[in-house]
């Protein structure tokens, strides 16, 4: 108990000591950003990484986060010798709110996401709407009855915006990477040459902000300029690298700003200032709506790849389970009613013997009736499972299955097998001859063809087997209308990484092609 009490201390510090760095350097981020001419601080950032703390990590965890914070914060009025008092006020109630801000969107979510649009609105309303506003309101009164920092001194209008475009930029960031569920850290992280090209384009647009951000007939067009960027890199890397290209993108238009440069200059100090928060405001929303919604994508897609992947294990087992049924009623056939019958044909004969002459024909039509169905029911057995395809290999069965098939039906079939077919897996040989059985049984029942040609190649990679018929052919557009048949075959193929395609013409005939690699591929665990 000890043990764990001493454990959870470091961890309560750690994560203390952690949030007092990371809350000093990006406070010192957002001075660096401080319009020294109007006293406006243009974005906040200490509030949104406390918040986004909250938001990751356990309850437990908070009063660490909230200690670590406040005197982070505090140590960095001492420094800057700032007025300690209405600081320390200030940074309190900041504290407060934010804490119920995070209590209040923890509530109305199940998990760490935020890539919906619901959750993602959510998010926005209480932590870039109310938190801003009603810390605005605050600081607005504390001004008015005691000594601030110079910044929190302005237009509370400035100071809510500034926590706004914190609150935008930065939490969206930190809780989609702490989501284990999130999509991007599912995918694979973004290669090197995306980096390159969001740093080029980045530079590209600075450059372009600078030299012509003058031009007052370009500059609507400057200030879309950014666009493209956003949608590349919500595509690539979602609501992480869209939260932090914005943040990039806003550290520019402040620094151009303030140098008075660029797109957002306007009249004065303070319609400058106005400006840049309202468009970083205005296109990091945007963005992040952008990003939620591939985000979701991804999410679907990674949804129905699970859901078919499942359903296709399902009909492997299915078929597996098929083939299993199959070979035992074919023994069943085979063992038990086919040696009864033989049984009751041997009988006949020895009766056949003892009634008089004028009964013995009719014993011996009975008897000849007795072998015809002995003999339908062991090619049924055959059918069912074919022995001769582990016994003599799959040239031979192909060979039995056509010369049965023509001795039932009496169409012509040419079949042409490659060598090396008995060097084949037997859930390859046992897929072809699966394939070559259905495919003939629907050019005789269905397609009514009179001539059939069989084809298997083998190459060094894959195998192609083509059933090609001159019966009557269907219309492509009830191609879609397959039947059980062609079902079974498509996931017979697929279960093998193969692929299946099927051509028909009305009148011309049908042409059935199945192509499996004989690269590694994953069979199903007990399919024979």
């Amino acid at each position: 108990m000890g043990e764990k009490a001493w454990t959870d201390g470091l961890s309560h510090l750690a994560r203390g000591v952690g949030l007092f760095v990371a809350a000093a350097a990006l406070q010192w981020l957002s001075i660096a950003m401080w319009n020294h001419e109007s006293d406006t601080q243009v974005i906040w950032l200490p509030g949104p990484l406390l918040l986004s703390a909250l938001l990751c990590e356990p309850f437990r965890f908070w009063i660490a986060y909230d200690l670590g914070w406040l005197v982070g914060m505090g140590s960095f009025a001492v420094v800057l010798g700032l007025p300690l008092q209405g600081m320390w006020l200030a940074h309190v109630v900041v504290l407060l709110l934010i804490n119920a801000a995070a209590w209040v969107i923890s509530r109305f979510r199940a998990d760490q996401s935020i890539d919906d649009f619901t959750r993602l609105l959510g998010f926005l309303v209480v932590a870039v709407a109310l938190l801003p506003l009603a810390t605005a309101a605050f600081i607005a009164w504390l001004a008015s009855v005691i000594s601030l920092a110079p910044w929190l001194s302005g237009p509370w209008w400035h100071v809510g915006l500034a926590d706004a475009l914190g609150y935008a930029v930065l939490p969206p960031a930190i809780v989609s990477l702490a989501n284990p569920a999130s999509s991007l850290r599912r995918d694979a992280l973004p290669r090197w040459n995306m980096l390159v090209i969001t740093m080029v384009a980045l530079v590209i647009l600075w450059l372009g902000w600078r030299e012509l951000g003058d031009i007052a007939a370009v500059r609507p067009l400057l200030l879309l300029a950014p666009v493209p960027l956003a949608i590349y890199v919500a595509l690539r890397s979602q609501i992480p690298g869209t939260s932090v290209v914005n943040l990039v993108i806003g550290i520019i238009a402040i620094q151009l700003s303030l140098s008075q440069e660029g797109p957002f200059v306007q009249g004065g100090v303070d319609h400058t200032n106005l400006g840049v928060q309202l468009w970083m405001l205005g296109m990091t929303i945007a963005s992040l709506f952008l990003a939620a919604m591939v985000e979701q994508r991804r999410t679907t897609q990674r949804a129905l790849s699970a859901s078919s992947s499942e359903v296709r294990e399902l009909a492997g087992r299915l078929i597996v389970a098929q083939e299993q049924e199959r070979a035992r009623i074919a023994r069943d056939l085979h063992d038990d009613i086919n040696q009864r019958l033989a049984v009751a044909s041997i009988r006949l004969s020895a009766l056949r013997r003892k009634v008089d002459e004028s009964n013995r024909s009719d014993v011996s039509q009975l008897q000849s009736e007795l072998i015809a169905l002995s003999e339908d029911v062991r090619h049924l057995s055959h059918d069912l499972h074919p022995s001769m395809l582990t016994q003599t290999g799959l040239t031979a069965a192909l060979a039995t299955l056509c010369q049965a098939q023509r001795h039932r039906s009496g169409p012509h079939i040419e079949l042409k097998v490659s060598p090396h077919a008995k060097d084949l897996p037997e859930d390859v040989a046992l897929c072809l001859y699966r394939v070559t059985q259905e495919g003939l049984g629907n050019a005789v029942r269905h397609a009514e063809a009179q001539r059939i040609e069989v084809a298997l190649q083998i190459g060094d990679e894959r195998v192609n087997l083509t059933i090609k018929d001159d019966g009557k052919g269907f219309a492509a557009e009830t191609e879609g209308q397959r039947g059980l048949g062609l079902m079974s075959i498509d996931e017979r193929t697929k279960l093998l990484g193969g692929s299946y395609g099927l051509q028909s013409t009305l009148g011309k005939g049908t042409e059935l092609c199945i192509c499996i690699p004989l690269g590694p591929y994953k069979p199903l665990h007990g399919q024979a």
